[in-house]
């Protein structure tokens, strides 16, 4: 770990935090209101001094901070009413309350322009890998496209673009796209919802940077222990070109030679491969591809039968789907018949087909894994195969469990080591034309000892991804860059409020203080200017969330003010201690959930 860079980014923390504070504590002065602590963090006083009748403390608890007043309760009658909240007018009270707000905005306007004008480095956005199926496979995006504006609003980075794909929800974007000749396209694409990421998305990769690829190192891997570092550009492995991947004579202990390009001159350092972590028992099969996850556009036959994404791809002309690509579909001549499963129910399409057609199909559509079910793939060579498992079987029970998930597979087979299984599964019957893989036919019983696989071998970098820099041409153009990226975000935070109500944005995308850390940390050692513009990012955030009228939080004493006025009184002292109790519950189980989710991202 850089120790450096954990320091830097506890003090990036600190200082947002601090300015927040200091705005309640300027705005209380301002209105002659009597501060009584000031404090970083929560908690038991670990140190401070008293200077003007305010502690200025540092707490055990550093998540947060705090700024105490007089009469910050309208019950408390300590001090004289001239120095108490309580007793101020309504603006001069939210004024208080949006103090913090105020300075953390203040703070990324000035922040922002900044570094625009010393120039960030993005990850740019360039399309390179396209997952099958995706939303970008349908729109027949290609590897190298630069996407110039979505939905009408100009792209500056990778991120930037999964932002927006993401707040545009399941409707269609228009992408304007830039091809390497320098030609331009706009192309609609339909975002589709990744469960896992809990987001609507793409389904690209950010390119990798190009030829010569640049290195990302492992600070603690063999290839910095031979003097690599990130930046780096490898031009051969072991003799070989480096685009010819990995020689296939890699080893653990022997070392290999490694050319590379720093700052424009060759060098030539040993890098010893090391044995990554073994991986867990296993038989070799994976989950039988057989779920439509994408349709391109453009085959008039899938128009015919009616497929749509999603389906299950049971039987087709008569025969049980068992192979995983649609190899079976692309010959044969006439009528062609499918049997699917969709919406969890069975259904015959049928249609003519002529042979052109058929073998157009497997262009037209992406198979993914149904790992909804314990349908089988052997992998050739792998324990499985040579126990006899066949293509399209269904692992009905390991060791007598039943199993009705992959996930229940995966399980049992890493959870008994190395010993051997039974494994029964149900074998489909080829003969009748209804028959579909793993239903229907016989019952075998098979044992299969589990083995461990080929561990990874481990050189200690990655392929950098492709860069790009964001730099401002004048005072001027830094400061129109530093307002759109402020009121961008802005928007982002309130679409994403928005779309986490609807279910657009799952609520597992939420971070705490834990996640900050770790991207604070990141963002420290990615150098000045890309620290900084991440402080400015977190000063809005920071003050987005404390203009929601929450109880506790600075929007909810706002709230309250605002009912003061429209109402002529202030609320009750009861209704106002209850909400607070409310509120703070909230705050907490919030926390909670925020650091759950960052403890799974970690684990």
């Amino acid at each position: 770990m850089d120790v450096g860079s954990i320091l830097l980014a506890a003090i990036g923390i600190g200082l947002l935090i601090f300015l927040h504070e200091l705005g309640h504590f300027l705005a209380a002065r301002l209105a002659g209101v009597r501060v009584e602590v000031f404090s970083l963090g929560f908690g038991p006083r670990l140190c401070g001094v008293d200077w003007r009748g305010t502690d200025f403390r540092l707490s055990l608890v550093p998540f947060g901070g705090y700024v105490m007043v007089a009469g910050q309760d309208p019950s408390d009658r300590r001090y004289p009413a001239a120095q108490s909240l309580w007793a101020k007018s309504a603006g001069q009270r939210a004024l208080f309350w949006v103090g913090g707000v105020l300075m953390n905005v203040l703070f990324a306007v000035l922040v922002f322009p900044l570094v625009f004008h010393a120039g960030v480095k993005f990850e740019a956005p360039v399309v390179g890998r396209i997952a099958p199926g995706s939303a970008a496979w349908e729109a027949q995006l290609q590897p190298g496209e630069r996407v110039l504006a979505a939905g009408g609003k100009l792209i500056r980075s990778f991120d930037n673009l999964a932002v927006e794909v993401a707040l545009h929800g399941g409707r269609p974007i228009a992408l304007e796209l830039e091809r390497p000749g320098g030609a331009r396209r706009v192309v609609d694409v339909t975002p589709h919802f990744d469960p896992v990421a809990g987001l609507y998305g793409l389904g690209i990769e950010p390119a990798i940077d190009p030829e010569p690829p640049a290195l990302v190192v492992d600070p603690d891997g063999p290839a910095a222990k031979a003097g690599l570092r990130d930046g780096d550009r490898i031009l051969r492995l072991a003799g070989a070109p480096a685009q010819d991947g990995f020689p296939d004579s890699l080893q653990v202990g022997v070392p290999i030679a490694i050319d590379v390009q720093r700052d424009g001159q060759p060098l030539q350092v040993q890098v010893t491969p090391t044995r990554g972590a073994d991986a867990p028992p296993r038989i070799g099969v994976r989950p039988l591809p057989r779920r439509i996850a994408g349709l391109r556009p453009g085959s008039a036959l899938i128009e015919r039968l009616g497929l749509q994404r999603d389906d299950l791809v049971l039987a087709i002309d008569g025969a049980p789907f068992t192979g995983g690509d649609l190899a079976v579909a692309a010959v044969g001549t006439g009528r062609t018949r499918w049997l699917l499963l969709r919406d969890g129910q069975q259904l015959a399409l049928e249609a003519d087909a002529t042979a052109d057609e058929r073998e157009a199909l497997p262009s037209h559509i992406a198979l993914v894994a149904d790992v909804d079910a314990t349908l089988v793939l052997p992998q050739p060579g792998h324990p499985a195969e040579r126990a006899g498992m066949r293509p399209g079987d269904r692992i009905v029970a390991v060791d007598g469990v039943a199993t009705d998930h992959w996930d229940d597979v995966v399980e049992q087979v890493t959870g008994a080591g190395e010993r051997a299984l039974r494994i029964d599964v149900r074998r489909a019957a080829a003969a009748p034309e209804t028959a579909t893989a793993g239903d229907g036919g016989e019952l075998v019983a098979l044992q299969i000892t589990p083995a461990r696989l080929d561990p990874d071998l481990g050189l200690g970098w990655q392929l950098a991804h492709l860069q790009h820099e964001v730099k401002a041409t004048g005072v001027a153009d830094a400061v129109r860059l530093g307002a759109v990226c402020s009121l961008d975000l802005v928007k982002q935070l309130y679409v994403t409020l928005k779309r986490l109500v609807t279910g657009d944005v799952a609520a597992k995308n939420l971070s705490g203080i834990i996640r900050i850390s770790q991207v604070s940390y990141h963002a420290a050692q990615r150098g000045p200017s890309w620290f900084w513009y991440f402080l400015a990012l977190l000063s809005l955030n920071l003050a987005f969330v404390n203009l929601l009228p929450i109880p506790v939080l600075d929007g909810g004493y706002l709230l309250f003010v605002l009912i003061e006025k429209i109402k002529g009184s202030p609320v009750s002292t009861r209704v106002f201690g209850y909400s607070q109790i409310l509120g703070l519950v909230f705050v907490l189980l919030l926390v909670l959930f925020v650091t759950y989710n960052d403890i799974l991202r970690l684990l």
